[in-house]
């Protein structure tokens, strides 16, 4: 087992620095901001309120005071003046995620790129720190808010700040009336009740980031509109138009499109053990997928919209909730397989403050994040543990037992079918059976990480419209993707793998008659003719089979699966790979 740094000595640490220059909730700001006339600026998340769970968005408005807060707090810190240091424009921005590419809190770098890194094995504890220095800015607001309101609604609200925490963006779970991405992210204006007492209709901050001012040449993307659109923008008809509008509602109907695949893909990646370096990024080696590809097609669903290209990704409020949730995947595959965790590796990219080819360990600074004012840095040993920085997630609340965890993934992400097996659908067994129970089908993708766009390789069960591109990502025969978001200023000669799981798709096909039997030979005789797989772009557009990049290659395969018996447990694969080249697509 491996031994990492107590997360109590890191607590201790940071409640320290909180109690040094914080304030109790209902005085002032805390640690990190009260110090922001200091050389760095402290990343310490929310201290001194105790640990509060983070939930997910459609939780969070169902509680009317805190929602009001939390509306108004993500509409006040937008509005912070961009030259601040602390600012929303400067946290999505200044190199840290993107353009425009100057030094962040005296983080020192190249200029050439983000401090993010991508397809390395930083990519999911880098973005820990970071969201905590956006939770924790936006907790301040949320108190000067709360301190706002007359006595007797001040305390309610006092209460409210205390446990505000960044809420998250749940994009696997079936959907309900509201959607895959709900409403409150879609809707322009919000309603808020002031703390003066009267109500009014605001901007919806969850909705979009005005910039104040936009200004040309922050960000140097040939060929692109950002330096044109005046606010962030989601899924545009016409990304290549200066007067390109958000689409909200049709960004929505791709994702609901898209959500079974994210399940199963999730599923998997919650499920099956892989080494943390596998399992966390694309640059890395694995084989059945990884969080980073998963988290790339989120991106890719907003097209050529500030979602996807990296440099300009974090503008979008939307960008928070969706890596809240990101943080959350890897939280509980942290707390599932806890001797697993960040090995040495070779970085494929340079970020702003790495260099290509230079090896990174849990000991390598997350530039620009500063633990205190004098200039340390937060490393991934010091934040393997959420309660560092002052939460948790809902599934993790109260410290759950393996089993029962696994039966809170049961009844988040379970897939309707798990495995064929003659004329039947399985998920569940009744009897312990030791044999191969089904058989799991999936459509392996191999594909270069980096060819200056973001783009994806698209799966279909039947007939699809193959003279209009655009209609891919909801046709009713679409099955999945692989994705993988770029942008053209970015290059590596990553190859990811990842799978795009057939087994649910192949099982509604049986049942409405399409497919004779879910006998082996019967699924590899429909695959042969009705499995079709095509590369596309961010913009829709497609790249043609004869101009496949180089790398590029999707390959049938099966798996036999030993089925659960109950809800603490999960399939299991019990054989190899058996790969169909002859299923062409």
């Amino acid at each position: 087992m491996r031994s990492f740094p107590s997360p109590l000595g890191v607590a201790a640490f940071i409640s320290l620095c909180w109690g040094s220059h914080g304030v109790s909730i209902g005085g002032g700001p805390s640690c990190g901001v009260a110090n922001q006339s200091s050389s760095f600026f402290s990343v310490v998340g929310v201290q001194g309120t105790g640990v509060h769970p983070r939930l997910e968005l459609r939780e969070l408005e169902k509680d009317p005071e805190t929602w009001n807060l939390f509306i108004q707090a993500m509409s006040r810190f937008q509005n912070m003046d961009q030259k601040d240091k602390l600012s929303y424009f400067q946290l999505a921005g200044m190199s840290i995620h993107g353009a425009p590419f100057v030094e962040w809190d005296g983080a020192k770098g190249n200029g050439s790129y983000g401090y993010c890194p991508h397809s390395s094995n930083l990519f999911g504890t880098w973005h820990r720190p970071y969201l905590a220095a956006y939770e924790q800015i936006l907790h301040e607001r949320a108190v000067e808010i709360a301190n706002e309101f007359p006595r007797g609604e001040r305390e309610k609200y006092q209460q409210s700040a205390a446990k505000l925490r960044l809420p998250y963006w749940d994009w696997a779970i079936t959907p309900d009336s509201d959607g895959c991405m709900p409403t409150s992210l879609r809707h322009s204006t919000a309603n808020v009740t002031f703390p003066n007492g009267t109500t009014g209709e605001i901007p919806n901050p969850l909705y979009e980031y005005i910039f104040h001012p936009l200004s040309p040449g922050d960000f140097p993307l040939d060929g692109l509109e950002f330096n044109v659109w005046k606010t962030t923008i989601r899924y545009p008809a016409d990304g290549y138009a200066a007067n390109a509008t958000s689409r909200n509602d049709d960004a929505n109907t791709r994702i609901e499109a898209q959500q079974p695949s994210n399940r199963d893909m999730l599923y998997k990646l919650l499920t099956i053990y892989q080494p943390f370096n596998e399992w966390s990024n694309k640059g890395n080696g694995g084989k059945i997928g990884n969080l980073e590809t998963l988290h790339d097609g989120i991106h890719n669903s907003f097209g050529l919209g500030h979602m996807g290209i990296v440099e300009v990704s974090a503008f979008d409020p939307i960008f928070w909730f969706h890596h809240c949730n990101v943080d959350r995947i890897m939280a509980i595959y942290q707390y599932r397989y806890p001797d697993t965790y960040v090995e040495p590796s070779y970085q494929s990219k340079a970020t702003f403050a790495i260099a290509k080819n230079s090896s990174q360990d849990t000991a390598s600074p997350l530039a620009p994040f500063h633990m205190n004012a004098k200039g340390d840095m937060w490393t991934s040993s010091t934040v393997i543990s959420t309660d560092s920085f002052g939460y948790t997630y809902p599934e993790l609340v109260g410290n759950p037992s393996n089993s029962s965890l696994t039966a809170t993934i049961n009844r988040l992400y379970k897939p309707q079918t798990q495995g064929l097996n003659n004329n039947n659908t399985l998920t569940t067994l009744r009897k312990r059976n030791d044999t191969a129970d089904a058989i799991d089908w999936m459509a392996e993708i191999n594909m270069p990480s980096d060819i200056k766009a973001t783009y994806s390789v698209r799966a279909f069960l039947g007939d699809f419209d193959t003279e209009n591109a655009k209609n891919w990502p909801t046709d009713p025969n679409y099955v999945g993707q692989v994705a993988s978001l770029a942008s053209p200023r970015m290059e590596s000669d990553v190859i990811v793998t990842a799978n795009i799981v057939l087994t649910d798709k192949l099982a509604a096909k049986y049942k409405d008659g399409e497919l004779k039997s879910l006998e082996k030979e019967h699924v590899m005789e429909y695959l042969n003719e009705h499995f079709h797989w095509r590369i596309q772009k961010a913009d829709l557009c497609e790249i043609h089979k004869n101009n496949t990049p180089a790398g590029l290659n999707v390959t049938v395969l099966s798996v036999p699966v030993h089925l659960p018996h109950s809800e603490f447990e999960v399939p299991t694969w019990i054989g190899d790979f058996e790969y169909h080249p002859d299923i062409m697509g």
